[in-house]
């Protein structure tokens, strides 16, 4: 194992704490991310961090896209 393969499999998700591992850190081809839709950049975490787990991407998307066009009731 790589050190950017091991870096990959060892990040923690900064809004949630979860484990998750980057693609593109491991040399993947392409990493899970990259077949999300691209609806707005992605905040970069406190630390410093990209990344954040499926859960925390979708829901910050979902959030995104809600402030965006917000449903009428």
């Amino acid at each position: 194992m790589t050190d950017s393969e091991s870096q990959a499999d060892t990040l923690a998700c900064p809004r949630c704490g979860a484990g998750l591992r980057c693609g593109m850190l491991a040399g993947d081809a392409e990493c899970w991310c990259a077949r999300l839709p691209r609806v707005m950049p992605v905040p970069a975490a406190q630390n410093g961090a990209s990344c954040f787990c499926p859960a925390c991407l979708k829901q910050i998307s979902d959030e995104h896209r809600n402030a965006v066009s917000p449903t009428s009731h």
